[in-house]
């Protein structure tokens, strides 16, 4: 799953590229974690801000739906009546490093274009609009890090998604990615304020 991500603007963006580039201005942080803000397009176009993690008693910030769920519980309605799309300039995710601790694993697109996930939103009467990423099985790239990943759209596919019209067959993502070993960006630097804390 994706705890983490990173959304920056882009130079020389046009079309919708270039009015989720000029949203990221709004953002406090370009590092995207848990009940932070991050830039999301709706099915009717619009780019907006909204909260990462749909709020409940048992949990204040759910960042992830399994794909294969959201046809059913908390998902339904929102799958239903309420797709968007994230978009991000690179995701984390952290699997079994040589020695044994947690090693973080940056991936981004090959040209460095952003990476669109499906998403659903919903709105909260305390924290407004909120939103989650759908996660699906790992592709092969993937595997050998973690078991699941973003449910990661191509471009000629958003359109289809956002529509939301009926079933989604949500695959392993087979497109084009380049995934290294990076320092964890997460991890406390000298002067830093570290009360938030690891997440894995």
């Amino acid at each position: 799953m994706c705890n983490t991500y990173v959304i920056c603007p882009k130079r020389g963006a046009k079309g919708l590229a270039q009015r989720v580039s000029e949203a990221t201005a709004r953002l406090a942080s370009e590092l995207v974690r848990k009940s932070d803000p991050g830039v999301v397009v709706r099915a009717d176009g619009r780019v907006e801000l909204m909260r990462w993690g749909f709020h409940r008693e048992f949990n204040p910030s759910i960042n992830n739906a399994r794909a294969d769920k959201l046809e059913g519980g908390m998902w339904r309605d929102a799958f239903q009546e309420r797709r968007c799309v994230i978009p991000m300039s690179l995701f984390y995710e952290w699997g079994l490093g040589v020695s044994g601790r947690k090693q973080a694993h940056e991936f981004r697109d090959p040209d460095d274009d952003y990476l669109w996930a499906a998403g659903i939103w919903e709105t909260n009467p305390e924290l407004g609009p909120c939103y989650t990423m759908v996660t699906t099985a790992a592709s092969p790239l993937m595997s050998p890090i973690h078991d699941r990943m973003p449910a990661l759209l191509r471009p000629e596919e958003m359109a289809e998604w956002l529509a939301g019209n009926g079933r989604w067959d949500f695959q392993p993502f087979t497109g084009a990615l380049v995934v290294k070993p990076c320092e964890s960006p997460l991890a406390k630097r000298k002067g830093e304020d570290s009360r938030q804390g690891e997440l894995f």
